[in-house]
């Protein structure tokens, strides 16, 4: 998950160095081969123990099913993924499988070289069913339906996380608080009993475009609708006016870009609250040095009643080559999505499970058992929302950083700020 932040600069360092792919007609069929046609190689970054299972799971599926053999093959970060992605599009020799972002999928789909998995979906024998399908929460299958591509779904869901706010008890207990902010009022009114008890502010921010949507989603608010972005709405405005408020009474302050000085501030009692993934929940882990001293809580929200977060995580896409490939790339999602390996999956690195039988499922039940901070964020996909699947979002999310950089660098006014985003973002949109 940490090289998503990465991600986001090399994907346009991407279409520079690598060039477009070809542009075709996303229903028409264009002749890829396999990259190697003894194994269905799966393209991905994991790494360390992440990577260790991956391998572990990996192995046990080819050993229990018949067909190609599954490969993993540690390709980088997802920059480098796409590039090698883009540069075999071109070649016309492609992996079975890759880990990708929407971004990324949609620029795939551009040239004919994904494969639609609703057609593998519906297949009477090697389908899902409607109950196999109903178990998947909502928010990961539609974040990878494409608006763009009539609504087709071009990627299945693979490691997803959601933002959560990690909080340290220690600090919260000096302005003597013992409960995290439900409300985004009652965490302006904890930045400022912390400023006052500690003399420090209370939020180190990380800029990410998906923290401000997430901030603007439980607002009440929507970043997208019909063919243009919402940055003027009131949500929008309540979520610029906050963090121009934050900034302009020393309550938090941004820190460096691609860095995790926040975590850091964290664990060393210098700030009260951290905005990242719940997939960051092992590394914060380890950095804490009492395990009773931090906690995890959903974000504030306009209404508690009514609560909304923000959905992250790479998917799988599948290529189109040969049916032998489609056929063992397809076995291994289905493989690696079900119930058991999910659940698996999740306990062993942060990532969520994906399925709402989960939640009985005897290991989930005894690692939660083990502290009740780690359910906080599987009680949070049920309400979580993906970023708009759109040509040029991606652009767009530069422009919502800058926007929020200005604010908090008090050289920008909020009012103004969301209607300049929404003229520029909107502007972005509509050249695609």
């Amino acid at each position: 998950m940490r090289n998503f932040f990465f991600f986001c600069l090399l994907f346009g360092v991407a279409l520079i160095g690598c060039g477009p792919a070809p542009v075709q007609n996303h229903a028409s069929r264009v002749q890829f081969t396999p990259i190697n046609s003894e194994v269905a190689a799966f393209w991905d970054r994991q790494t360390t123990d992440n990577a260790v299972l991956l391998h572990a799971i990996t192995d046990e599926y080819n050993a229990s099913h018949n067909g190609l053999p599954v490969k993993i093959v540690q390709t980088g970060n997802y920059g480098d993924i796409y590039r090698k992605v883009t540069a075999s599009i071109h070649a016309r020799t492609l992996p079975a499988m890759a880990a990708s972002y929407g971004a990324m999928t949609l620029e795939y789909a551009k040239a004919g070289a994904v494969v639609s998995f609703d057609t593998l979906i519906d297949h009477p024998e090697t389908g899902l069913t409607e109950r196999e399908m109903a178990d998947f929460f909502p928010a990961v299958i539609e974040a990878n339906r494409y608006e763009d591509l009539d609504g087709e779904m071009y990627s299945f869901p693979f490691t997803k996380s959601v933002l959560v706010l990690f909080y340290n008890k220690r600090v919260l207990a000096k302005a003597g608080i013992d409960a995290p902010p439900a409300t985004w009022d009652a965490f302006l009114a904890q930045c400022r009993a912390i400023k006052v008890a500690t003399g420090n502010p209370a939020w180190a921010i990380d800029v990410d475009a998906s923290t401000v949507n997430a901030m603007i989603f439980s607002m009440g608010g929507e970043v997208f609708r019909g063919k243009e972005t919402l940055f003027d709405s009131q949500p929008a405005q309540r979520t610029f006016a906050l963090l121009q408020t934050l900034a302009r009474e020393n309550l938090a302050y941004p820190i460096p870009p691609r860095t995790f000085n926040d975590e850091t501030a964290l664990a060393q009692d210098t700030i009260a609250f951290c905005f990242r993934p719940s997939s960051n929940r092992p590394y914060i882990e380890q950095l804490m040095d009492d395990p009773d001293a931090w906690g995890i809580a959903p974000i504030p929200q306009v209404d508690p009643e009514d609560p909304h977060t923000i959905l992250y995580g790479a998917n799988i896409s599948i290529f189109d080559t040969t049916e032998e490939q489609r056929a063992a790339a397809w076995g291994f999602v289905k493989a690696f999505t079900s119930r058991d390996t999910s659940v698996r999956w999740s306990i062993g690195t942060g990532y969520l499970p994906i399925r709402k039988s989960a939640v009985d499922h005897p290991d989930m039940q005894r690692f939660w058992a083990q502290n009740p901070r780690n359910r906080v964020a599987f009680d949070c996909l049920s309400f979580a929302k993906s970023e708009p699947n759109r040509l040029g979002w991606q652009e767009v999310r530069g422009l919502i950083e800058k926007t929020a950089t200005a604010l908090l660098a008090g050289i920008s006014d909020a009012p103004q700020a969301g209607a300049d985003l929404k003229r520029t973002a909107d502007a972005v949109l509509a050249r695609q």
